[in-house]
């Protein structure tokens, strides 16, 4: 009877054993799972395109000539074109490259310039400011719609060509430029979207090469310009 008794307890200890061991095996394999479960990752790309009118940040220079001041008024106006290329390999950020360029022209005829005993007949300027850097960029995604947001700093380059009575000369200059804007786009479709961004670029300069002379200023002049752009974008996402 023993010897029964004991057999049966090595059979249950036999039989259930196994079980024991796979319920441990299967929490175990749950726990871990759980615990060492992949992060989701993240490699989507956004380009975007687009145009609109810039607006020329900076007090204007007070002559005194209402035809002078009226030509410095005309270069508070102008365009832009913006370009943004952005990798995000995070959800809600990532790098990228932003390129935006403003322009904005004035003229006149029969005027007196600064420092000039004489009239000129005809007066025609153009200024423009390229600014190329480095971003950082965060978006916040809905069904429809798209917000992306974005930092960079870079090289802003100032060129201002003016032509005096048919003759044309070209300053230039750069600066350090901070570029800072906030877009919305309408996602189109799966890869495509329609928005507007609004943004600015700020910086200043206090000379500039003028035809291979230097120009000192005898206050700083600022190149900021405050932007609205209309863009088309594509995603990979």
């Amino acid at each position: 009877m023993k010897t029964t008794t004991m057999v049966a307890a090595v059979a249950a200890i036999l039989f259930t054993t196994p079980l024991l061991a796979q319920e441990n095996d299967s929490t175990s394999t749950t726990k871990y799972e759980v615990e060492y479960q992949d992060s989701p990752s993240y490699r989507d790309f956004r380009i975007s395109f687009g145009g609109g009118y810039a607006y020329r940040l900076g007090k204007i220079e007070k002559t005194g000539d209402p035809a002078i001041d009226d030509l410095n008024k005309q270069l508070r106006n102008g365009f832009n074109i913006d370009a943004d290329a952005q990798y995000f390999f995070k959800e809600s950020w990532g790098l990228g490259l932003n390129a935006n360029y403003c322009s904005s022209s004035t003229s006149g005829n029969n005027i007196t310039l600064p420092d000039m005993d004489q009239t000129v007949s005809s007066y025609e300027e153009t200024q423009g400011m390229l600014f190329v850097g480095p971003s950082f960029a965060g978006r916040n995604e809905f069904p429809k719609f798209l917000l992306v947001s974005s930092v960079a700093v870079g090289p802003l380059f100032y060129t201002d060509n003016i032509t005096v009575n048919g003759v044309t000369g070209k300053g230039t200059k750069t600066t350090l430029g901070v570029n800072a804007g906030i877009a919305g786009e309408y996602k189109l479709n799966d890869r495509t979207g329609l928005g507007l961004k609004l943004s600015y670029t700020v910086g200043s300069i206090n000379s500039m090469n003028f035809e291979g002379q230097n120009i000192e200023s005898e206050e700083t002049v600022s190149i900021s310009n405050l932007m609205a752009t209309v863009f088309l974008s594509f995603r990979s996402w």
